[in-house]
């Protein structure tokens, strides 16, 4: 292991010795270089033993490149740390001490799908409408209360707030149901992994003998329940290492706390703050922009990143008439550049909502451009993909009345609504599982139908047998037997486009669980179950070369691109709407423009609309207030038109008329009308058309006009002309 090539700050946080550290890593600033180097430095120097060390992170693609690099450094070392996710440790720690928390090892992982079905049976049975109390809605407000760290009993709602206390009663019931299915949610994993650390000290201890060195990664993302599980295991943090940029904080909607890395010298005494500022990703005039973007920012420690590398070109920024015109000049400018034998794969797109990329997907395909879409349905979450994981789940935990249910009558087995109504009730009366029920209910002549009962009982017998076998045999055996037997592989025959598209989704999960196999050293049903309830959309291990990336920017933390677009550069788009009325928010928002800043390695293309279609209605923006806050020398800018008027004195020099008028409330209203009923008018989106009425007076005079195969639209008098 040569450190030399490491620079100074870098080789000063590997090198670092017993004491809390904190390593404020800017964007590409080499981070996961140090964090591997930092574990083989205690490895190799230090003699620390490889498995009395714990490396935390949030994605299952971040802990493999960990591990790779780790292990490439420490090839000669007899084991190897402890390294993954959040969640797939507290996985291992639930499995070893499950009994302490009411579960067995074998407990089930519940995906949003499942969890949703399941808040869908407690409002039903606490007779609570769906469409007022929806499972997305309680979903949410369930995942925040276990963010922070809250159980059922340790939630106080206000007293005026009724939609809260009914939420909590539907939280309360959620747990029961989990508990007595023997399975847990996402939440869950880091909930009651909190509560077995506090409530049984002797499983804490055991733990702490265990690991005796923590360290990790994007600290700046973790929520309540993560802080106060890793404080309870790094004790005073002697031997705790957290690495992370509170400038990429962005996911406080999903219960991240920027505090945590904020407080973090406060938190743990005697702390060493290491910043890594150096970059090699992007060019000078890229990172001169990001950095004065975020400075804008109160909310954090501060940083200023530097690059020794190109100054690069000036950042592009191009205002349009409407997003249809913004995509297609993307379009434009891609197929332009590919034509130059420039690559698909080395231009992303970023948005900040997936409703964006409609536009921009019309041009790519018009320009026969090949494309992916990120953040779309996972392969785990289609439907059969998803139905097969159910029959191997109920295999693993025939508790599991979710998967149950999934399954019971798919493929049709003529198992109806009032026989599953009767197992249900029969369940919830002798307190049984809905598998044990149907059981007994099969076994009895005076509750079910012949037929029913005949159907249900196949149904029974297919699952208790499969279920031994699914310990001891391997998964693509028992999943492509289940699959037969169930009839589910029959039902899929034809030449129905979306069958043979099911079918091959089905041949693709084979192949997966033959990859596991081959990989894994015990391979089972179970530890299959786990990796494929773990896995994310970014995960996956092959480059998508040939393919132009679209994603929205929170999906694009922490990859990196040639060449970066981002559209909709436009208030109440970027920022977010939501962002208006509250500073945190708004410097999140910021975070969030910084992240897709910081994506580009050598080009950026910044772009904004005039007018966006939402919900079928035509609305005007003003431009974001963060292009505003990049210096004039670092902007190479563009008008789509030319300017009505000389530019303002007291605007920026660059500002034409037309940027003051839509965009900065510059101009004097006028008092008169400027359009008449009848009068013919020309809009640079939607062509010539005519008035039919009008309110208001001069340049903000509202015309409803009817154009041509389009029909009539409302729009604000300053963006027509006269014909």
């Amino acid at each position: 292991m040569n450190i030399d090539k490491l620079n100074i700050e870098q080789k000063q946080a590997v090198l670092h010795g017993n004491a809390p550290l904190l390593v404020l890593a800017g964007a590409g600033s080499g981070k996961t270089t140090v964090i591997t180097y930092r574990i083989a430095q205690l490895i190799r120097e230090h003699n620390v033993w490889p498995n009395k060390i714990l490396a935390v992170t949030f994605t299952n693609k971040a802990a493999k490149e960990m591990k790779e690099r780790t292990l490439k450094l420490c090839k000669d070392a007899q084991s190897q740390p402890h390294i993954g996710t959040f969640h797939s440790i507290c996985v291992r720690i639930l499995r070893e001490f499950a009994q302490e928390v009411g579960l067995n090892k074998y407990f089930t992982i519940y995906d949003d799908s499942d969890r949703k079905q399941l808040i869908r049976q407690c409002l039903k049975e606490l007779n609570l409408d769906p469409q007022v109390f929806t499972p997305k809605a309680i979903a949410h407000k369930i995942d925040q209360w276990k963010n922070a760290g809250l159980e059922p009993k340790q939630v106080v709602p206000s007293a005026f707030d009724m939609v809260a206390q009914k939420a909590l009663n539907i939280y309360i019931l959620y747990q029961k149901r989990c508990l007595e299915a023997k399975a847990v949610d996402f939440g869950d994993l880091l909930l009651m992994t909190l509560k077995l650390l506090k409530q049984k000290p002797e499983v804490l201890e055991t733990l702490q003998r265990r690991w005796h060195y923590f360290l990790v990664d994007e600290y700046q993302d973790t929520n309540p329940v993560q802080y106060q599980w890793l404080r309870l295991l790094a004790g005073k943090g002697e031997t705790l290492t957290v690495v992370g940029d509170d400038d990429q904080s962005i996911y406080r909607w999903r219960g991240a706390d920027i505090a945590n890395i904020l407080r973090f010298e406060k938190d743990f005494p005697g702390a060493s703050t290491i910043r890594l500022e150096q970059n090699y990703r992007s060019t000078k005039r890229i990172l001169a922009a990001a950095n004065t973007l975020i400075a804008n920012n109160t909310s954090r420690k501060g940083k200023t990143l530097f690059s020794d590398g190109e100054l690069g070109s000036k950042i592009s920024f191009r205002l349009f008439p409407s997003e249809r015109d913004e995509g297609e000049a993307i379009g434009q400018t891609i197929a332009m550049n590919l034509m130059e034998n420039n690559a698909p794969q080395d231009y992303a797109i970023l948005y900040r909502t997936n409703a964006q990329s409609r536009p921009i997907e019309d041009a790519l395909r018009r320009r026969n451009i090949p494309y992916k879409i990120y953040g779309g349905i996972r392969f785990y979450d289609r439907k059969e993909v998803k139905d097969a994981l159910a029959y191997l789940k109920l295999l693993v935990n025939p508790n599991s009345d979710v998967d149950f249910l999934r399954v019971v009558n798919v493929p049709t087995r003529g198992i109806g609504k009032t026989t599953l109504e009767k197992v249900q009730l029969h369940a919830q009366s002798n307190d049984l599982c809905l598998l044990d029920a149907a059981r007994e209910l099969c076994q009895r002549n005076d509750i079910l139908a012949s037929r029913s009962k005949q159907q249900l009982l196949k149904f029974v017998v297919l699952v208790d047998n499969h279920t031994l076998r699914a310990q001891n045999e391997p998964v693509t055996t028992i999943l492509h037997d289940i699959l037969t037997v169930s009839g589910y592989l029959a039902s899929l025959e034809g030449q129905d486009i979306e069958k043979v598209e099911r079918l091959d989704n089905l041949s693709e999960l084979m192949a997966a669980c033959e990859e596991f196999e081959d990989l894994s050293d015990t391979p089972s049903v179970s530890q299959f179950l786990e990796e494929a309830a773990l896995a994310t959309e970014l995960d996956s291990d092959g480059e998508d070369i040939g393919h132009v990336s679209l994603m929205t920017l929170h999906t694009a933390k922490g990859l990196e691109f040639t060449t970066v677009y981002i559209p909709g550069l436009e208030e109440s788009l970027l920022p977010h709407s939501r962002s208006q009325n509250d500073i945190a928010e708004l410097e999140e928002e910021r975070r969030l423009c910084y992240v897709g800043f910081t994506r580009a390695k050598n080009r950026l293309n910044l772009s904004a609309a005039r007018s966006r279609s939402v919900f079928g209605e035509t609305r005007f923006s003003e431009i974001s207030r963060f292009i505003t806050e990049i210096p004039d020398e670092l902007l190479e800018l563009h008008s789509p038109q030319p300017p009505a008027r000389p530019p303002a004195a007291s605007q920026k020099q660059w500002q034409d008329a037309e940027f003051i008028d839509e965009y900065q409330g510059s101009s004097t209203p006028e008092t008169n009308s400027l359009y008449q009923s009848g009068q013919r008018i020309s809009h640079a989106t939607f062509g010539e058309g005519t008035v039919m009425t009008s309110q208001g007076k001069g340049r903000d005079e509202k015309l409803t006009v009817n154009f041509p195969n389009i029909g009539h639209k409302i729009i604000v008098a300053r963006f027509v002309e006269p014909i």
